[in-house]
């Protein structure tokens, strides 16, 4: 398991588009929100849904989230697994494929803030969740930033 207010680790992964995305691309810009799901899963898909319909939210929050599937290997962007391992352990997956599920919330320094990792029966946070830890993020910063004294 990542410890909170580590680096989080190096992530590549190709769009379905082909693109290749890093996460520290977006270093110094945004807050990440980075999740990973796997196929064929109606928990997965709702979490999926709900994230999708609170862009706005996201955005409004400094954040970008980048959701990572597992595909066949012909597909894969990471036929190693190797991101997937980084964030969720070595026993993210099984003889069945991936095994766990994650969401990891990082400040646009890399930090990371919150993770939930959760095994196929076990439920994500809730979108509502994600949104509050992005603001706290975001409260953090403007405390850490430099202070207002009244003119003498």
């Amino acid at each position: 398991m990542l410890k909170t207010r580590q680096l989080i680790p190096a992530l590549t992964a190709r769009t379905s588009a082909g693109q290749i995305v890093r996460a520290g691309d977006y270093r110094q810009k945004k807050n990440l929100v980075l999740v990973f799901l796997h196929a064929d899963c109606p928990r997965c898909d709702d979490f999926l849904g709900k994230l999708a319909s609170r862009a706005a939210q996201l955005s409004e929050r400094e954040a970008v989230a980048l959701v990572v599937f597992p595909q066949p290997p012909a597909r894969a962007a990471d036929m190693s697994g190797r991101s997937q391992r980084a964030y969720l352990g070595s026993e993210a997956f099984g003889p069945a494929g991936q095994q766990r599920r994650g969401v990891f919330i990082a400040d646009r320094y890399g930090e990371l803030y919150a993770q939930c990792v959760a095994r196929e029966e076990e439920d994500l946070p809730g979108t509502g969740e994600v949104l509050e830890w992005l603001a706290q993020i975001e409260r953090a910063g403007e405390e850490c930033g430099v202070s207002h004294w009244p003119a003498e």
